[in-house]
């Protein structure tokens, strides 16, 4: 059975949306790229969203513009590959409500965590030739920074030897008025923690089970923290601050996994980094559409 994509865009020339009418830039010795920067992410995002095989986007890509009459061609797998590790892409807020919280001054709860993805050099064909699963795959840490309503602020993809705070460092945004950072144990540091309280920003990072009280003029937030847990418990602790926000930056991680996928597709790490951007689009777009409602009980 054959399914069918719809696809909603701007009006106007469609094909002008896709494809460069200018050869050249005035002032500019280098060629105009042929396709759009808006054409590469949308072929990505299909190629992103169903794990279709690059030639299989691209074949759908052509059967689909064929099917409805329109002349734009499509990119060749290899056009493609070597423009989407170049590709400027950002993750977009969809959000209204957002907007408005932002306008009145009202400062926002980021959460923070990580998880790691394969990118499978050597899987199933590996596994087809030699009756076993390859004994080394190559992995990434993606991080990713949300809010309480679950959209995705920041995604970095990075090599397994980056630490969590400095992780942690490249999702958190500058240009935002934030109260809260919250975080498990493994992102807590001394320094980074009183820095962040400096600026005004409020971390709710569990300490380890062996801190202790330094009585320090630069540990003032640790020293306060760790007498708290020993007078009312790490219980009190996590509900007096929202600890228990945490869970859903790990609903999000999840929700990534089983919808999206556990495995990066691309190989190269700027590509991965674009298609880090791309899956927070479509986590962000689906949150847009509010939340999900049981048919049966509505």
């Amino acid at each position: 059975m054959r399914g069918m994509i719809s696809l909603y865009v701007p009006g106007g020339d469609l094909k002008a949306q896709f494809i460069n009418a200018k050869v050249r830039t005035p002032g500019v010795s280098e060629r105009e790229p042929t396709y759009t920067t808006a054409y590469i992410e949308l072929i990505y995002t299909f190629y992103r969203l169903f794990g279709w095989g690059m030639r299989q986007t691209t074949g759908y890509m052509e059967d689909y513009w064929d099917t409805r009459g329109l002349d734009i061609p499509v990119p060749s797998s290899s056009q493609l590959c070597e423009r989407f590790a170049a590709l400027q892409v950002s993750v977009t807020q969809r959000c209204e409500q957002l907007g408005r919280r932002l306008a009145s001054g009202e400062a926002i709860t980021m959460i923070v965590d990580s998880t790691g993805l394969s990118f499978g050099r050597a899987s199933k064909w590996y596994e087809q030739k030699y009756g076993r699963k390859a004994t080394q795959t190559p992995w990434r840490k993606m991080y990713l920074s949300i809010d309480a309503d679950m959209k995705v602020y920041a995604i970095r993809i990075t090599t397994t030897d980056v630490s969590d705070n400095e992780g942690m460092g490249t999702v958190l945004p500058a240009d935002l008025p934030v109260d809260r950072v919250i975080a498990d144990g493994a992102y807590y540091s001394i320094d980074r923690t009183e820095a962040r309280l400096r600026a005004g920003v409020t971390p709710v990072i569990p300490l380890p089970a062996h801190a202790v009280v330094h009585s320090g003029e630069d540990t003032r937030w640790h020293d306060e923290i760790v007498k708290y847990i020993q007078d009312k418990g790490i219980y009190a602790f996590r509900k007096k601050y929202g600890y228990g926000l945490r869970a859903r930056v790990e609903a999000q991680i999840s929700c990534i996994k089983r919808c999206i996928g556990a495995t990066l597709l691309t190989q190269k790490i700027a590509s991965q980094e674009c298609e880090s951007v791309i899956i927070a689009n479509l986590i962000n777009l689906w949150n847009a559409f509010g939340k999900p409602v049981c048919v049966k009980n509505a």
